[in-house]
This record gives C-alpha cells, sequence and structure tokens, in this order.
C-alpha cells in the first residue's frame, strides 16, 4: 500500500470527521468562487457593453467613482470636444437604476442621444426604435424599448405601457444587445430620460468615437487635451471608468477579505482535524516508526492526508460556488445586471489555495506526529 492508498483508508476510517471538515472549507471556497465571479462579472459587463457601444473614449467628471457618475450639463462640453480633430462623434448618456411598476425589481434605464452611433450595436427584433421625443411630439414623447431580458422579467411585450418613477410609457419596440447589462434595461431618448429624472440638459458621460485609424496616439493626446482645458473632467477609457468604480472596487474588496477569511478558517478547520487524527493514532504511528518509517515520510502522511481534505472541500466549493453565481444571476434582483466571469487561471488559483490551506493546517500536527517516540507511543492506551 502507498502512502495515498493509506492517506485515502486513514481519511475513510473517519468519515464524520471528514465530511465536516470537508463541509467547512467548501463552505469557504463557496464563499470566495462567488464573490469573485460576480465581481470580475460587474466589471466585465459594463466593460463589455462600453466597448460593443463602439466608444473609445469617455468624458467624466474627475474623481467621480460612483456607480452612476455624477452628472452633468453636457452641451458646453459635447461642442468643445466635436471640435477636436481627431473626434469623429460625441453622445451624450444618461442613466439610473429606476423603480418599474408596483411589485418589481429596479432595473437600467439608459438615454442614449437620438440618432448617435450608441444605437447601431442593437438588434431591434420586434416592433419600432423610439421617435422624436420633442415637446410638441405628443404621445411619441413617451417611448422607449426594452431588452429582451427586461421584457422578460417585467412581462412586456411592444405596445404595453410600462410605469417608470410614476410615470406612463409605451414600449414602442424589444431589442437585443451583445451586453448582457443592455438586455436587462429599458432605453429611451436622451431629452426624455433628462426630463424623466428632472435632470434638463445633463448627462452622465459623453461618449466619444474617434475618426477611423486613429490609435494610442490620438487617444493620448485628447486625454492631454481635456486636461489642460477642462478642469475639473478626465478623457478615459472604459476599462479605466469601470475600474475607478466604486462599487466594483468593493465587490473586489470582498472578495478578497472573503478569500482570507476563508483560508484562516479552513486551516484552522484542518490543523484542528488532523491534531484530533494524530492523537487517535498515536500507537499506529508508533508502530509504523518501529518498522523503520522515517519521520519525514510520517510528516508526508499526515500532510498527505490535510492536502486531500483540503482538495475534497475545495472541488466541492467551486461546484457550489458556481451553483450559488448561476442562482443570483436568474433572481430578480439581479438579472439582466451581472453575468458572473471565471476563467481556468482563476480554478487553478483557488486549487493551489486549497493545497496551501491543506499543507499549513495539517504541517503542525505532521509535525508533532513525527516527533513521537515509538516505544512511549506503543505504551499509550487509546
Amino acid at each position: 500500500m502507498n502512502l495515498l492508498d493509506l492517506a485515502l483508508n486513514n481519511l475513510r476510517r473517519r468519515p464524520g470527521r471528514s465530511l465536516l471538515t470537508a463541509a467547512a472549507i467548501a463552505l469557504g471556497i463557496c464563499a470566495v468562487v462567488a464573490l469573485t465571479g460576480i465581481a470580475w462579472g460587474f466589471e466585465a459587463s459594463w466593460q463589455q457593453a462600453n466597448d460593443d457601444r463602439g466608444t473609445d473614449l469617455i468624458l467624466t467628471r474627475g474623481g467621480s467613482e460612483n456607480a452612476m457618475p455624477v452628472a452633468f450639463v453636457g452641451e458646453p462640453w459635447s461642442t468643445r470636444l466635436r471640435a477636436l480633430p481627431q473626434v469623429h462623434e460625441v453622445a451624450g448618456l444618461l442613466s439610473e437604476m429606476l423603480g418599474v411598476d408596483d411589485g418589481s425589481s429596479p432595473v437600467f434605464v439608459f438615454g442614449w442621444q437620438r440618432g448617435s452611433y450608441l444605437w447601431t450595436h442593437l438588434q431591434l427584433v420586434d416592433g419600432r426604435w423610439p421617435e422624436a421625443s420633442d415637446a410638441d411630439a405628443g404621445a411619441r414623447a413617451d417611448e422607449l424599448v426594452i431588452g429582451s431580458i427586461a421584457a422578460d422579467l417585467l412581462h412586456k411585450s411592444t405596445g404595453d405601457l410600462v410605469d417608470i418613477e410614476g410615470r406612463s410609457m409605451r414600449i414602442v419596440g424589444t431589442f437585443e444587445s451583445p451586453a448582457m447589462v443592455e438586455n436587462g434595461a429599458l432605453v429611451m431618448n436622451l431629452d426624455r430620460m433628462q426630463r424623466l429624472t428632472d435632470k434638463p440638459g445633463k448627462v452622465n458621460v459623453l461618449n466619444l468615437k474617434l475618426a477611423p485609424g486613429a490609435g494610442a496616439a490620438e487617444l493620448a493626446a485628447i486625454k492631454r487635451e481635456v486636461a489642460a482645458t477642462m478642469p475639473g473632467f478626465v478623457a478615459i477609457t472604459s476599462g479605466e471608468l469601470v475600474r475607478r468604480n466604486a462599487i466594483v472596487r468593493i465587490a473586489k474588496a470582498m472578495g478578497q477579505a472573503t478569500t482570507l477569511i476563508a483560508s484562516l478558517v479552513g486551516a484552522l478547520v484542518v490543523f484542528n482535524s488532523m491534531l484530533m487524527s494524530v492523537h487517535e493514532r498515536t500507537r499506529e504511528i508508533g508502530l509504523l516508526q518501529a518498522l523503520g518509517w522515517a519521520r519525514r515520510r510520517v510528516v508526508a502522511l499526515v500532510v498527505t492526508e490535510a492536502t486531500l481534505l483540503a482538495l475534497a472541500g475545495g472541488v466541492a466549493g467551486i461546484g457550489l460556488g458556481i451553483a450559488a453565481t448561476v442562482g443570483l444571476e436568474h433572481m430578480d434582483l439581479m438579472r439582466g445586471k451581472i453575468d458572473a466571469v471565471y476563467s481556468t487561471p482563476f480554478y487553478v488559483g483557488v486549487t493551489a489555495l486549497c493545497v496551501l490551506i491543506g499543507v499549513i493546517g495539517g504541517l503542525a500536527p505532521a509535525l508533532k506526529a513525527a516527533r513521537m517516540r515509538p516505544a512511549a507511543a506503543l505504551r499509550r492506551e487509546c
């Protein structure tokens, strides 16, 4: 019987303790996987939305780290940006998370500048796009389109009325987007959104689409121009905007804190389990040493058992974490807002973490077992 078989056999001899130890580790790893996947998914979803729109740079207030950047009057800055030779188009955007219909979960509502490039990546699957929403447009002023996920979540379709913050609006079309966060949203013309939220002329950001062929040099030039001539504002990429988002940063910090806590608790649970195991197997360990086992082999046996326990808990925890994340994604409150992201390096990292937990938790009991004197251990009554 080799070392691995002996370690597995020892764990099977104490099924209750082994299962409880693995379960404790699994719960910690489950939390790590779920929180990390959600944090990465939230960041990736928003960055994908900006990238799919074709946005090269975003003008926003400097220092703003809110989930929705602080609104500002957009027109003076739009005019100045359009005058730059590298800029092909400037489009304002206003977004909020608003209550829709009584009893429904809040959803993202976007106001996009009519006729801008922001609309071109959407695919209309039913109905039509909102028409001009000028003050004299009558009923057309209350038009919007709905994403496919939001339509399913709110049980709405083209032609239905939807109540947003106490105001009734008509759905004139249903669309699909490459970005999940947009599929879970409502979209209307910018001026209608400004009136709805009582923010006349204001936007959260100005989206810049550069001229064809523009590259890193042109991006850098616009950033310098904004920094020099537009005090209080910055021009950044979509990735930079998402990374400075307070919600993203908090979610990542929570994931890191959970990883640390799960690691400490997991190592402590493994330590306690293996210490009890060594205590109960004193005579067995003494016999192995009397038969010629070297101390390093005794250490290897105990550490192998601890590592196997941690790995079993880790594998179960990864599965539980993925299942928990899928469940969260389908909750009404979260649906259409996050799309968890995982990667092979992440799974490799979690597996390595489990091995480390097992080694750290099992090392002290292993050293205690190796220091036993065979004669004293064999005389001990268990």
